[in-house]
């Protein structure tokens, strides 16, 4: 059940309607609304920052581009400077959670998450996005040392989930289409992996699976198996002091001439190559600073 809340960072009114630039992410402001009677806000000139509402029960009209309806588990974003309306629509009580934030990178973070002005998103009743507006209030309340560094923390979490979610809702678009497989090469990259079996995860073809690999990530799947298998051996090497062959198998290549060949494939050394390189490093380091 949503309780009607808000929570400023400033006292005074004026004070938490600015755009900050001394400070990366800031919350300006939070809350949660509960709304049983007919209602309508229209602000002509929007705000000084970002103005972020998800809807958690009933429906409200929204003037964007055209007049819409919000939905349960949609969420819209206004950028600064821009004109916002909206009113109930219907009977039911409306309950939304409420955000505005700035900060310098206020708008880099709302880029990467490739969140748009003025357009209703489709996430969901969504848990965890709730329990961060919960863990907002919370910041709020106790305003400690961490208050503003926790604060700016929930707020990304917020703008990544939004993000992910409208990327799973594109079919076949993104690593999230491939998670399983992706998942399971990390967990078990020094075994043996054949393409029909990552494939059999997805529920996909094997070609259509190389496809949505390729988009994902930019690699053929076995190209993908190589890199992690070749980070591990390096780490391996400068770690430990096991002997070439025993990384070789430890990362998944029996043939420890083929290990060598994909290796130099990758990296442009041999494996005792660079194995030497990173025995002698230190010293080149040491000679350096002695200059």
């Amino acid at each position: 059940m949503i309780l009607e809340q808000s929570y400023y960072l400033s006292l005074e009114v004026e004070g938490n309607n600015v755009c900050r630039v001394d400070q990366n992410l800031v919350l300006n402001c939070a809350g949660a609304c509960v709304l049983s009677k007919p209602f309508e806000t229209h602000i002509q000139l929007g705000r000084e920052d970002y103005y972020l509402q998800y809807l958690a029960q009933g429906k409200m009209r929204v003037w964007l581009e055209e007049e819409q309806v919000m939905l349960p588990g949609q969420a819209v974003l206004y950028y600064p400077h821009t004109g916002y309306r909206y009113a109930m629509y219907g009977q039911e009580e409306v309950q939304y959670y409420w955000l505005h934030f700035t900060g310098n990178c206020a708008h880099q973070l709302v880029e990467e998450c490739r969140l748009p002005n003025r357009t209703i998103f489709t996430i969901g009743n969504n848990a965890l996005l709730v329990s961060q507006f919960e863990g907002l209030f919370h910041d709020f309340i106790l305003r400690d040392r961490c208050f503003m560094s926790s604060a700016a923390s929930r707020l990304l979490s917020i703008c990544v989930e939004i993000s992910r979610r409208l990327e799973n809702a594109k079919e076949g678009q993104g690593s999230s289409r491939i998670y399983r497989s992706i998942s399971y090469i990390h967990q078990n990259y020094e075994k043996k992996i054949s393409i029909s079996f990552l494939a059999e995860l997805e529920h996909l073809s094997p070609s259509r699976f190389r496809v949505l690999f390729r988009e994902a990530t930019g690699l053929s799947p076995l190209d993908y198996i190589n890199v992690l298998r070749m980070n591990h051996a390096c780490q391996l090497m400068l770690q430990t002091d096991s002997q070439l062959g025993e990384i070789a198998r430890a990362v998944g290549f029996p043939d420890p001439l083929y290990f060598s060949r994909v290796f130099k494939g990758r990296t442009g050394l041999t494996p005792s190559a660079y194995r030497n390189g990173l025995k002698t490093s230190p010293k080149r380091e040491s000679a350096d600073g002695n200059r």
